[in-house]
């Protein structure tokens, strides 16, 4: 292993804080998303672009140009423009990239939902933005109108996929306009406060929260967050819900690479097999997929010899993971990051040269962090604490929603991310707990508060507590319950009255364990550790709590 400090990370002991070097970002931030995609698809006109693997279809860079301004110009003769905002909830499809590019072009901001939400995380957020245009596909159409009534919103709807009689589709903006080549993409004096894009992250406790973006922070922190060449081929499954999914369009994008795109689910079988016949160079997995790969009985005929780097991260990445991973990868680059959407992606990371066994890397340039106590007082090095992330370009708050801002960043500049971790002398990141509550699955982020509101709906519901057990790179919801003995309620009622009113991702996978009692601080809230101890002895024992 070598040491990275002194070389990538350097430690100043006065302030406790560690810094990455102060190499400027290859890309220009002073720029728009627009101007930067736009020009750098004219460079290479002939390069193929994207590729879908569901139907085989090939773009090139001038191809997304031009369809990239032709939605653009179709967009402002409907009227629509900066004032405006639009939600897109759609999988990987051939025609999302030109719809997004638009948008970037022409400085409309976009939130991005994920196309496997029901109404209810649907409406919350269309209810918080209120998008004047949403862009979703054929097969979610009815629970996008349900959370639109529910949302009590009367946006323009434009669909991807099957043509649905009374919508528009999203083809209709990519027709010619016989101005194509007159075209400028909107350029903007103050692109680090100009909004780009709104994702979503979880807090403590609550619903969603918008993460508001700025055009300078996608380019400096997102568009350059792994090394990618022209010659490369990249593959992810992750929507643009995930920033995984926003990193590696743009990362592919400008730097000239091939981007493979389905708009299926995740599968191992479908993963090994994208692997193989486009012959990957660079791909992202979550921990959870990678476990569903190794455990694949198609892995060992699978030739990984193509891929150059793999990255992973969004939960933790264990080193028994990633040490079985690395035994499939004779040529690649084994990544692990750690980041937030706050942060617009990965603050620190790792690679082969410098890893240890449970570590996430060290700070990348421009980044600092430091490890503080409950005072927020700096701690020394190898101390646990929370983890503070301080970037060049931070984002703009939550989308209107102060209070949850201030929370999260400081006056200082300082974003507190929640988690506990540690760094050692050679300035490797070790996150070793979270202070928030959140429950990660398939690395979507699940708030605990928001599965026991549901659980409390029922009437034969006193109490409950849900949290998170963990198991190999997911966490299992779980609810500890405690009956309420005017009304009996089982098991089976429980998951029912989730799996009506929640996405797939909150369902109960840790199962539900009846207890008479939850452990309480003497102000009255829940001690979720306590809880989450408890829940894991029940889980692995199938015990009764009762007792």
């Amino acid at each position: 292993m070598r040491s990275p400090r002194d070389v990538y990370t350097f430690y100043d002991p006065a302030t406790k804080i560690w810094s990455g070097t102060k190499t400027p970002p290859l890309l220009n931030p002073n720029q728009s998303l627009g101007e930067l995609i736009l020009a750098m698809l004219a460079k290479t006109p002939d390069s193929i672009t994207q590729i879908s693997a569901d139907t085989g279809a090939r773009v090139t860079c001038e191809e997304m140009r031009l369809r990239t301004v032709r939605v653009a110009q179709n967009l402002t003769a409907l009227g629509y423009g900066q004032q405006d905002i639009f939600t897109m909830a759609v999988r990987n499809g051939e025609l999302v990239a030109p719809v997004v590019f638009a948008c970037f072009a022409l400085g409309i901001p976009l939130n991005t939902l994920d196309a496997t939400f029901k109404r209810d995380d649907f409406s919350y957020m269309l209810e918080t933005v209120k998008p004047k245009v949403v862009f979703c596909d054929q097969e979610t159409l009815d629970e996008m109108q349900a959370s639109i009534k529910m949302a009590g919103i009367d946006p323009v709807v434009y669909v991807f996929g099957e043509t649905v009689s009374g919508f528009r589709h999203v083809e209709e903006l990519l027709k010619p306009t016989g101005n194509e080549e007159y075209f400028v993409p909107a350029h903007f004096e103050n692109v680090s406060s100009k909004l780009a894009i709104v994702v979503c992250s979880s807090g403590t406790t609550g619903r969603s929260k918008g993460v508001c973006l700025s055009h300078s922070l996608c380019i400096a922190n997102i568009a350059g967050m792994l090394d990618c060449r022209p010659t490369d081929v990249l593959m992810g499954f992750s929507s643009l819900y995930w920033l995984s999914g926003l990193a590696f369009l743009l990362l592919g994008t400008v730097s000239g690479a091939t981007r493979i795109i389905t708009r299926e689910s995740f599968r191992p079988s479908l993963a090994l097999d994208i692997i193989e016949r486009f012959r990957i160079t660079l791909v992202f997995f979550p921990p959870s997929s990678l476990v569903a790969i190794v455990k694949h009985p198609g892995v060992v005929q699978t030739d990984f010899s193509s891929i150059r780097v793999l990255f992973s991260g969004g939960s933790m990445v264990s080193s028994d993971l990633k040490h079985s991973f690395e035994k499939l990868l004779p040529n690649a680059n084994f990544h692990v990051g750690y980041g937030l959407s706050e942060a617009g992606g990965v603050v620190t990371l790792s690679d082969s040269d410098t890893y240890k066994d449970g570590c996430t890397g060290y700070i990348r340039a421009t980044c600092q962090a430091k490890v503080v106590d409950d005072d927020g007082n700096a701690l020394e090095i190898g101390e646990k604490g929370e983890i503070l992330v301080k970037m060049e370009y931070n984002f703009l708050g939550y989308y209107k929603n102060q209070e949850a801002t201030e929370e999260m960043l400081d006056n200082a500049g300082w974003l507190h991310t929640g988690d506990i971790g540690k760094f050692d002398r050679d300035g490797l990141l070790f996150v070793v707990d979270r202070k928030k509550d959140i429950i990660k699955y398939d690395n979507f982020q699940i708030s605990p508060s928001e599965i026991e509101a549901v659980i409390l709906e029922l009437p034969g519901v006193a109490n409950v507590c849900v949290v998170g057990i963990p198991v190999p790179g997911n966490d299992l919801a779980t609810a500890l319950v405690i009956k309420s003995g005017k009304v009996d309620t089982n098991e089976a009622e429980i998951h029912q009255v989730v799996e009506r009113q929640l996405a797939n991702f909150k369902q109960l996978r840790g199962g539900v364990y009846f207890v008479k009692h939850l452990p309480f601080t003497p102000s009255g809230k829940v001690l979720r550790r306590q809880c989450r101890d408890t829940a894991i002895a029940l889980f692995n024992n199938c015990g009764d709590a009762r007792n």
